[in-house]
């Protein structure tokens, strides 16, 4: 063989496999069916990109192989892992720190005027960052046995995965206000350097589970005060918005609150949230859900 047909054929064997256009459909179906997330055309690059990965570790030679293999018997699994790949999670401490000086303040009026029980749910929670901000934030305003609850969920079961640990690169907790740090911070030494560990105390304060938001409804919880769904509505279409927001407002009691992301709004006149304040809404009856 010539060195240029053996220099041809390495570059054939590494080549990576392209996403074409009937491809990128099937897979952006996929993931709006699954989750509810709408990928533009323009999310075409990040969707091969993303899967990629897969395809090497399977040893697959197109994403109309990994098609095929999500759509077998028992390719739930598969499935689930495809959905945690396609599911965006970038995050960090304090990210949005508006939110959390509302909230301290918050939690403290509610305890002055009585309220004995304080219940809250990060319910695209991701890593975890913002549930451990949420924790924080409560531990300093009730006290870290104090009596609140906080539920976080994900519909990537990597990423909760991840989040129970309670363990993070330090660059994500730069945005943490310096004196708590010492409170709820660990530093990692030697394999963990560079990293750091929530407090034990405040990883058992967290309830994290897998939950699709499409599938709301289906969570047995109710009767939140707060509940902080950031970054996520502007990956839905608006009937998915109105879906996803149709399920979670019951949940929230009367007066209660729902915050999102400076990036999001919500139009929509059929939900009982009235606008508080920037990305702040008060759940404000009555309501009955279009199903």
């Amino acid at each position: 063989m010539t060195e240029a047909a053996s220099k041809a054929e390495h570059n054939q064997f590494d080549a990576a496999p392209t996403l074409n256009t009937a491809e990128f459909e099937q897979f952006r179906h996929f993931i709006f069916s699954e989750a509810g997330i709408d990928m533009p055309p323009s999310k075409r690059a990040l969707i091969q990109s993303r899967l990629s990965v897969r395809l090497r570790e399977l040893e697959l030679n197109s994403f109309s192989d990994y098609w095929r293999r999500l759509q077998q018997p028992n390719g739930a699994a598969e499935r689930q892992r495809a959905i945690n790949l396609l599911s965006t999670n970038e995050t960090y401490f304090f990210r949005e720190p508006d939110h959390f000086t509302w909230l301290q303040h918050h939690a403290i009026e509610l305890a002055k005027h009585g309220k004995r029980h304080l219940k809250i749910w990060s319910a695209a929670c991701s890593t975890g960052e913002e549930a451990y901000t949420i924790a924080i934030v409560l531990a300093e305003a009730l006290g870290i046995d104090g009596n609140w609850q906080l539920f976080a969920s994900d519909i990537n079961t990597r990423v909760t995965a991840f989040a129970k640990r309670g363990i993070y690169p330090v660059e994500r907790a730069k945005k943490t206000p310096p004196h708590l740090w010492q409170k709820y911070f660990l530093r990692g030494r030697d394999e963990y350097s560079g990293q750091v560990r929530m407090v034990p105390q405040l990883i058992k304060r967290i309830n994290f589970f897998n939950l699709n938001l499409l599938q709301s409804d289906t969570f047995q919880q109710a009767g939140f005060d707060i509940i902080f769904l950031r970054n996520v509505l502007i990956y839905f279409n608006e009937d998915t918005k109105l879906k996803v927001l149709a399920n979670l407002c019951p949940k929230i009691i009367n007066g209660g609150h729902l915050l999102i992301s400076h990036a999001e709004t919500i139009r929509n006149k059929e939900l009982p949230l009235v606008m508080e304040g920037p990305s702040r809404y008060r759940v404000n009856p009555p309501f009955n859900p279009r199903r």
